[in-house]
């Protein structure tokens, strides 16, 4: 988030630098930069800004953390080079051979435009040229993002283009990754590349982009901090006259300013804690982690929201063992590492290959640092260690870490510890370096399978390399299974070297697929699930037609052309588009799946068929005219910010097109109070997808007016909010030639107040602008009204309304169908007849004898087929939209509930 300051001196003040400015000769003299009424004017000596050293003037600012600059070149002088350059810089040091990336324009003949860069101290630059015809008059602009430094360039101003190279070498890349501290230096920079001879470039519109939240925290964001008290401080944002102080042990609390998290408002850019009188009096806790939060508060009282900062005091127990925890793969002669815990004095090491006898040791090996050295270890062997802290008042045991060796079996699939795991799992594992073959141990007793050799029941035999599997055929359900892998190598006398003992849970149901084993290799998902597209070229092997029905599954936007996102188990679900209006196809859609393992649905007593599915709900954006001039609007929406952890949104949007710069205002009557954050108001947008950038001026049922923004694609949304403002209310965008959105709030129509700062906004000159509504609550639909909608620039079309970043599916019924190898499939049909439309996962168990009172043999149980509409239908045309489905399992019956206890007889009466 940044404030947006255009340097500039105002009337006809002499020339000087605006405050905060300075500028200086970089290996070179007679250089000079001022100001005046917009309009800079920067002189530069210097053999060029390139090579390991530079030679140029620089006008600058100091920059801590994120910013961004943005320049008009005007002119660019005369002189004897062509490959003058001045421009805008973001630069480490004032030495001349320091890191440094910039946006520059060349002499006419020159190299155009060029966006070049030293990414290490001294080291020789590298640059991207792009239109070597191109001159003044022109914009560039750099934006730096961490260690990510960006070119952009502008014929106007509005349109913004990030900078390619006309012909790469692969050197220069933009954005450019530059590893600098958070203190660097931010302006323009002008070279005449010719020693001993001035150049003079004229600049205007020089803006820089300085941060209006709080930043730079100390203790920094994520470390331990080693002590029980601590003085907290930041970085003020440029704007703040003060600061809402959030401050505890919970990191949600702390976003959302409750439980007594809130600190008080403050003055001082400082916060003690752990201290008499300051927050947790008695001390901060080790092994805790704390969050911290800082609102800055402008002159007005709007209120820029800070990050949710965290630091952790260390616990009095050893913590970040090296290798790692369960690491593979670790050298013979590894030293032991770790960190000490809070207070420590002295270390106690316990190490062995047994974990009963570490985990049992009464007292280690005394160790006054933090690395133990165990010796020459074994090949391929599981090791396990304790580290013991004393702090002079008290030992505290440590936890037990383990890691193997290298050269040892790892991988194994089921993960160690697994549960619920499909009786009839393949097991699997990766090969160690030695194996010349492996031995497999499998069985229900953990101490059998450990102690077991080759003439135990537990020794299933040999499997040769690159047979890493072992199938143990059909499990019983709810049952701990126990197995180890051992390397054999019959030239090597050490072999065999014996694998960790690994264990798994069965759970309680077949699974006839939890979609978890798909991929984008040989197991595509529609090889299995037949649908309408089908797959392959006619006259080959590998071929399928389609079943002629409306459906479409799989997703090949994803590694494993499955669902990865919406799951309700594992990491996979099935996606199932469905088109029941489909020129050329069924007005039904179905998908359907031949079984080869699970063809008995009586084994082990199952008589339930389990699916979970989920859809999404029914469009409830609306927007409507009437009477004249009045707009009513219906929105659902999570939000217009961030959805699911992600920069995107979720609303309606009424819309025409913009093309450069322009504005619009409404008058918001009233916005329904679905949530205090639903939003009702006027929006630029750069296009229609949930991501997009936009500036949204809004008013809230409960949270006030607010001028809300995302900068770029993707980026973080930013927001200026005024609290204790409601409809009827007037809000107002306006985007300007140089790309700077505004917004501005009134209470009348008349008396404009500016929210918050202006932003600069990278969109094209095409852009949407319109109403927005979003109910701050998917499950919720909004209703808003405006009037005095009125526009201003080149707008162009009719009003067109849609549903942006929500995903809605026309009501269908949802169908199971089960087939015998002959004979007519059973169809069992959803209770409701929307079933598309339900939007959370949803369980549907349907009895086994359903489908065998419809004549299905369950014992040979053939194809099973999930479908939209209904089965068969040719003629009736119907709706489209997206299902999910998910672990399809087979189930025992569910035991029938406790019978209710008799109750107690009423006493006799005495006599």
């Amino acid at each position: 988030m940044f404030l947006a300051l255009v340097f500039s001196l105002v009337g006809n003040a002499p020339a000087a630098m605006p405050a905060g400015w300075d500028s200086q000769d970089i290996a070179t003299t007679g250089g000079s930069a001022n100001e005046s009424n917009g309009t800079w004017t920067v002189i530069g000596d210097g053999a060029d800004i390139w090579g390991g050293s530079d030679a140029f003037h620089y006008a600058y600012v100091p920059l801590i953390g994120d910013g961004e600059i943005t320049a008009h070149v005007v002119d660019n002088g005369t002189g004897s080079n062509t490959w003058a350059k001045g421009g805008v810089m973001i630069r480490e040091t004032l030495d001349a051979n320091s890191k440094h990336a910039m946006m520059v324009i060349t002499d006419s003949d020159g190299g155009g435009i060029a966006f070049q860069s030293r990414p290490d101290t001294s080291a020789t630059s590298i640059s991207f040229h792009g239109d070597v015809t191109a001159s003044p008059p022109h914009w560039v602009r750099l934006v730096r993002d961490g260690d990510m430094i960006t070119g952009y360039h502008s014929d106007d101003g509005v349109a913004w283009e990030e900078f390619t190279d006309a012909s790469p070498d692969g050197a220069m890349t933009n954005p450019i990754e530059i590893q600098m501290p958070e203190q660097v230096f931010i302006g323009l920079c002008v070279t005449s590349h010719a020693a001993g001879e001035l150049r003079t470039y004229t600049f205007d519109n020089v803006i820089v982009g300085l941060p209006v939240i709080a930043y730079m925290p100390d203790p920094a964001d994520g470390v331990y901090y080693s002590d029980t008290w601590a003085s907290l401080s930041w970085r003020a944002g440029h704007t703040a006259v003060s600061h809402d102080v959030y401050f505890g042990e919970n990191s949600a609390d702390v976003e959302a300013g409750t439980a007594d998290t809130f600190r008080g408002n403050q003055t001082d850019a400082y916060l003690i804690v752990g201290f008499l009188g300051f927050p947790y009096p008695d001390g901060l806790v080790p092994g805790t982690t704390y969050y911290w939060r800082i609102d800055e508060v402008e002159a007005d009282g709007t209120k820029q929201t800070g990050y949710v900062w965290s630091f952790t005091v260390p616990p009095k127990t050893a913590y970040e063992p090296g290798p790692a925890d369960g690491a593979e793969f670790v050298d013979l002669n590894v030293k032991l590492s770790w960190t000490s815990g809070f207070g420590t004095k002295l270390h106690y090491v316990v190490f062995g290959d047994d974990f009963d006898e570490v985990s049992n040791a009464a007292m280690g090996t005394p160790n006054g640092t933090t690395n133990y050295s165990p010796g020459q270890l074994e090949l391929a062997k599981t090791y396990y260690w304790r580290v013991d802290e004393f702090d002079g008042a008290g030992t505290y045991k440590g936890e037990i870490w383990s890691f193997t060796t290298e050269g040892a079996v790892s991988g194994p699939n089921p993960a160690n510890g697994a549960v619920d795991v499909k009786p009839s799992v393949v097991l699997g594992w990766v090969a160690g370096d030695v194996a010349e073959s492996h031995e497999v141990y499998f069985g229900t007793d953990a101490d059998a399978v450990k102690n077991a050799t080759t003439g135990s029941f537990e020794y299933k035999g040999p499997k040769a390399l690159g047979e890493e599997s072992y199938d143990p055929g059909k499990l019983i359900f709810n049952t701990t299974y126990y197995w180890r892998i051992d390397e054999v190598n019959s030239v090597n006398p050490d072999s065999p070297w014996e694998g960790t003992v690994w264990r798994f849970t069965t759970g309680d149901f077949h699974v006839l697929d939890d979609f978890e084993d798909y991929d984008a290799g040989e197991n595509q998902i529609w090889y299995a699930w037949h649908d309408g597209l089908g797959y392959g070229a006619p006259g080959t092997p590998n071929f399928f037609g389609g079943n002629g029905t409306g459906a479409a599954v799989g997703d090949e936007t994803t590694a494993s052309y499955t669902e990865e996102t919406i799951v309700n188990g594992g990491s996979q679900s099935m996606p199932v588009s469905y088109d029941n209006n489909k020129q050329g196809y069924s007005k039904y859609s179905e998908v359907e799946l031949t079984l080869t393992n699970q063809r008995d649905w009586t084994e082990q007593g199952v008589a339930e068929l389990s699916l979970w599915f989920r859809g999404y709900p029914a469009s409830t954006g609306s927007f409507v005219e009437g009477p004249v001039g009045t707009y009513t609007m219906t929105a659902s929406g999570a939000d217009i910010w961030v959805v699911n952890g992600v920069e995107a949104d979720e609303f309606h949007f009424a819309y025409k097109m913009l093309t450069g710069a322009g504005s619009i205002v409404a008058k918001v009557e009233s916005v329904e109070n679905t949530n205090v954050w639903a939003k009702a108001g006027v929006m630029i947008r750069e296009t229609l997808d949930p991501d997009s950038a936009h500036a949204f001026a809004c008013v809230t049922p409960g949270s006030g007016v607010s001028f809300q923004r995302r900068p770029g694609t993707g980026e973080t949304s930013l927001d200026s909010t005024t609290a204790g403002i409601e409809a009827p209310y007037w809000v107002k965008i306006e985007r300007d030639l140089a790309g700077n959105f505004t917004a501005y709030t009134s209470a009348n129509g008349s008396t404009w107040t500016m929210q918050g700062v202006f932003e600069i906004i990278p969109m094209g000159s095409n852009v949407y602008i319109g109403l927005a509504v979003t109910s701050h609550d998917a499950a919720l639909t909004c209703q808003a009204v405006f009037t005095n909608v009125t526009t201003t620039g080149t707008v162009s079309g009719q009003w067109t309304s849609q549903d942006i970043g929500i995903l809605n599916n026309d009501a269908e019924p949802l169908y199971v169908a089960l087939s015998n190898s002959a004979g007519t499939p059973a169809v069992v049909v959803y209770d409701d007849p929307s079933a598309a439309q339900i939007n959370t996962w949803t369980e549907w168990v349907i009895p086994l004898q359903t489908f065998a009172d419809q004549g299905i043999v369950l014992t040979n149980v053939d194809r099973i087929a999930i479908g939209l509409g209904t089965q068969g239908n040719t003629t009736i045309p119907g709706g489209s939209g997206k299902i999910f489905i998910d672990d399809i399992r087979l189930y025992q019956p569910a035991p029938e509930p406790e019978p209710e206890p008799e109750p107690e007889p009423e006493p006799e009466p005495e006599p």
